[in-house]
């Protein structure tokens, strides 16, 4: 599938597996796209507005300069992904689970994640089971 600069309006896309795809530029407004699996897709400078992504599994995507207005993410699976210079605005986080992600530089309200957790005082660190910070080339393809 390759649809750089598509637009999807007011699509069905429940259940759907989207894999090895360029939706590079894509917009997709108003689609519902419940319990689909999203795999190895390139969404940069793509925009999601307003449609359903609730238990939606994520797997190695690209990410950059894409934007999600308006979504409903409830049940969202994100596995081995990079959000590296993400913002998060406006958005109901209750019961958010990270595990195991390099939080360097992560901050909520502009308060250091990192720090809040290493004072704490029940923090115990093991850094073998933390994510090393993904590289990428020039044409921003992992190393």
């Amino acid at each position: 599938m390759n649809e750089t600069n598509s637009k999807f309006y007011t699509g069905d896309l429940t259940n759907s597996t989207i894999e090895n795809a360029n939706l590079h530029e894509t917009t997709i407004r108003f689609a519902n796209m419940k319990n689909a699996q999203i795999i190895h897709v390139d969404l940069t400078g793509s925009t999601v507005r307003a449609s359903n992504l609730s238990e939606v599994y994520l797997e190695g995507n690209a990410w950059w300069g894409m934007h999600m207005n308006q979504c409903d993410v409830f049940g969202l699976n994100f596995d081995s992904g990079t959000l590296e210079d993400a913002t998060v605005s406006n958005s109901d986080l209750v019961n958010l689970t990270i595990n195991n992600c390099l939080i360097d530089g992560l901050k909520i309200n502009g308060v250091s994640v990192k720090e809040l957790i290493e004072n704490h005082p029940d923090y115990r660190f093991n850094g073998e089971s933390v994510p090393k910070k993904t590289l990428y080339n020039e044409a921003r393809n992992r190393t």
